[in-house]
């Protein structure tokens, strides 16, 4: 995906979003749909872990763009398009290494509740909500998953 493309994804996801501003979707509440506990973890919620990451400075008036990684990948497959993105739209653009990628510490656990839980911590600690996540193969698992655990977008 060339960073042209990704512009005009952000242009769409804009005007698309733009008609429910103000109808009560900017609910700061985490709202969590129930999923079934991690095998790995013996039914227990999933610790986070400390999660290696670059951050390109921007603009806090729009969202933050976070780009996940997929299998195997880490932070630095993103450099580029971050790099890019980060002069092109002025947006703040972060890119993670996944629990057990990268510089990012390691877990036994490698369940997609576990890497949405790391996300859940992180992002609110850097300041990153909302935020546009963009994810490859298991980073867009992984993205799906924190979206459905959550009824209403965060503020």
């Amino acid at each position: 995906v060339r960073a042209g493309q990704i512009l005009e994804m952000l242009r769409w996801t804009r005007a698309w979003t733009a008609p429910y501003r103000g109808i009560g979707l900017s609910n700061s509440s985490f709202s969590r749909l129930p999923i079934a506990p991690s095998s790995s973890q013996g039914g227990t919620e999933p610790r986070p872990v400390r999660l290696s990451y670059k951050l390109l400075d921007g603009e806090a008036a729009s969202p933050a763009l976070v780009f996940l990684h997929g299998l195997f990948g880490s932070k630095t497959n993103f450099n580029f398009v971050a790099k890019t993105l980060a002069q092109q739209t002025g947006r703040r653009v972060l890119t993670v290494d996944a629990r057990n990628h990268g510089e990012s510490s390691h877990s036994p656990d490698m369940s997609y509740e576990a890497m949405s839980k790391d996300l859940q911590d992180l992002l609110p600690h850097l300041g990153l909500v909302p935020c546009v996540l963009i994810g490859h193969s298991m980073g867009g698992r992984t993205a799906m998953l924190l979206a459905l655990q959550r009824s209403q977008p965060l503020p």
